[in-house]
């Protein structure tokens, strides 16, 4: 399941390779408290060995079709990641994040789009789903802007750095719903 080379005229979605380790460990390191808000790993993420080891590891499970992973690049600069994962029945999660640099541009909401293509046209899945804290309004609008539909309210479901848990939002696309 990997992603190889996605290109269009805005971003580059490529399979992350070790080398890519300083530069998303810096994007992360650069915004780690807003970050750490909607991804837990990043607490667990204090080198760039770490996030090397994570892409290791990452690696494995794309070999194994368990993961698919892609590094956005912006023109000849990372911007974030967006994955796929918890694959059961034809159906996937999506994750992601962007460095704050690259937030607010509508980059997120097409490269959704890209993915969205590649699960349902590609990998044949039915469903994708995205659980999102209900304070992260910026990814919420993401789903909406995509049209995914709002399923409901998942109650203090999601772990926080901070040991507290945080209601989440779940919204779906199903295979006959998506539009590129």
């Amino acid at each position: 399941m990997k992603a190889n080379f996605l290109t269009t005229l805005r971003t580059h979605l490529m399979t992350p390779v070790v080398a890519d380790a300083p530069a998303l460990y810096a994007l992360i390191d650069a915004d780690r408290e807003n970050l750490a808000r909607w991804m837990p790993r990043t607490a667990s993420l204090k080198s760039v060995e770490d996030e090397a080891a994570y892409l290791f590891r990452s690696q494995e499970r794309i070999a194994n079709n368990q993961f698919w992973l892609a590094v956005i690049w912006v023109g000849n600069r990372p911007a974030g990641t967006i994955d796929l994962h918890n694959f059961q029945n034809g159906h996937a999660e999506i994750g992601y994040w962007l460095g704050r640099d690259f937030r607010g541009r509508g980059i997120m909401t097409h490269v959704l789009g890209i993915v969205g293509d590649v699960a349902f046209s590609q990998l044949d899945l039915h469903q994708l789903e995205l659980i999102i804290a209900t304070a992260n309004t910026a990814s919420r609008a993401v789903a909406q802007r995509r049209r995914f539909h709002q399923d409901g309210i998942l109650r203090e479901h999601l772990l926080t750095a901070s040991g507290n848990y945080d209601d989440a939002v779940v919204y779906t696309k199903l295979a006959r719903e998506f539009e590129a």
